[in-house]
């Protein structure tokens, strides 16, 4: 793996992962050069322009398709850019589906919360712009050489999660299926299918795991650790509720399970995890 720049790194001599350290709210994505054309994986409207000069470093082949992990703003809010430019989206068809009931609201959420966002969709004209091709299951993408195995195992970390492999190259990209260094987000997950998920992850022969937050991992130990801390998670807030510990009492174990991850960012997502789990066992 080779460091090409700030945000950039070079896994293999064709596929490229999108990295922005320091900003725990950008997510990671990917660019994949073959002989006919690029292809992406996810979009950020913070990060669109960053994206689009890496490129024209990269290559001077066109964008052929742009591929959704999910439907989350910070992996698809620059859809309509590429769109714009003949660029065919690819997505699970739930994924689809969750950006067409939760795709407006996710725009307004984020204008609502930074001044930032509302001003780059307004410039931009940002708009929602759906995955115009679907699978239900599986799909194989080839491209100049390239294989890409997409795969959807269902609701986990939100409804349309899908995981992209690149079996020639044995690279690996999750979205926020994987969280590294990081408390994953579960505010839409359902927990104990997101855990069956990392262990089909963990299946795979991979010489990188491109999470969808956090950095880029050989290591598989950097999996299990995410999917250890959420299987123990959930079976300790089981136990604590057929106990009939209430919500406020399971809360006060927040700090000490923090103290056992002194070195993983987003902290507020263990609260969310907390209160998300319980919620989902009551």
């Amino acid at each position: 793996m080779r460091q090409v720049n700030e945000y950039l790194y070079e896994l293999t001599p064709s596929v490229f992962a999108t990295v922005f350290p320091g900003h725990d709210d950008l997510g990671n994505g990917g660019i994949i050069i073959t002989e006919e054309g690029v292809i992406l994986i996810d979009t950020d409207v913070r990060t669109v322009d960053r994206i689009s000069g890496m490129l024209r470093e990269l290559t001077d082949k066109p964008v052929k398709f742009l591929i959704n992990t999910h439907h989350a703003f910070d992996h698809s809010s620059a859809n309509c850019v590429f769109a714009a430019q003949g660029v065919t989206i690819l997505g699970s068809r739930i994924c689809r589906d969750a950006m067409i009931e939760d795709g407006e609201l996710n725009f307004r959420r984020w204008s609502d919360r930074s001044p930032q966002v509302k001003k780059l969709l307004e410039e931009k004209d940002i708009k929602v712009v759906l995955p115009q091709l679907t699978f239900e299951q599986e799909m194989q993408l080839h491209l100049g050489g390239k294989t890409l195995e997409l795969s959807y195992h269902g609701h986990a970390h939100s409804p349309g999660d899908i995981i992209i492999y690149l079996p020639e190259d044995q690279v690996l990209f999750a979205g926020d299926l994987l969280w590294v260094g990081f408390f994953p987000n579960v505010r839409e997950a359902n927990v104990p299918n997101q855990i069956r998920v990392v262990d089909k992850i963990l299946s795979y022969p991979v010489r990188y795991y491109v999470p969808g937050h956090g950095g880029i991992t050989a290591n598989r130990d950097d999996i299990s650790a995410m999917r250890d801390f959420l299987s123990s998670l959930y079976e300790l807030i089981a136990r604590l509720v057929r106990e009939g510990k209430t919500l406020e009492e399971i809360k006060a174990l927040e700090e000490p399970l923090a103290k056992e991850h002194p070195y993983w960012s987003g902290r507020v997502f263990l609260t969310t995890a907390i209160e998300v789990i319980y919620r989902s066992l009551k």
